[in-house]
């Protein structure tokens, strides 16, 4: 399978938030976002090993999944997926990352007993939503 990523040098610019700050205040990013039939809505955190999503980036991530779900009683997770790809230089398959702790619309992280892999995170969350997009 083809990459998705057109021009992997543009990909990594980093995007500079100096200058764009109100003391501990700054723009934050989402690393990937999946949204299906306006119904269903996974935002994702990639770090790399045992790292952490900040306060401020983590209560972000939250506030849009609790609106998210207070709307007609959407469904929504986040997913912080973990990988240990050690060469910068290369891109990291998304698809080969584990997922380390979920949040669901009752507004709990649940840390998983062992890491679970990425695809078969998805697949089940498109399982128990019954929503056949959400298949990898």
């Amino acid at each position: 399978m083809s990459s998705l990523i057109k021009n992997s040098d543009r990909v990594r610019q980093v995007l500079d938030f100096t200058g764009v700050q109100n003391g501990k205040m700054h723009p934050s990013d989402i690393d990937a976002v999946l949204e299906f039939d306006n119904k269903y809505l996974i935002l994702m955190e990639v770090k790399y090993k045992d790292s952490y999503i900040p306060t401020g980036q983590r209560l972000l991530l939250e506030r849009i999944a609790e609106a998210w779900c207070a709307n007609l009683g959407k469904d929504a997770a986040i997913l912080k997926v973990s990988h240990d790809f050690k060469d910068d230089k290369k891109d990291v398959p998304l698809e080969k990352c584990k997922v380390t702790y979920v949040w669901d619309r009752v507004g709990k992280w649940k840390q998983l007993d062992k890491p679970v892999d990425f695809i078969y995170t998805l697949n089940k969350l498109g399982e128990f939503w019954k929503c056949k997009k959400c298949k990898f």
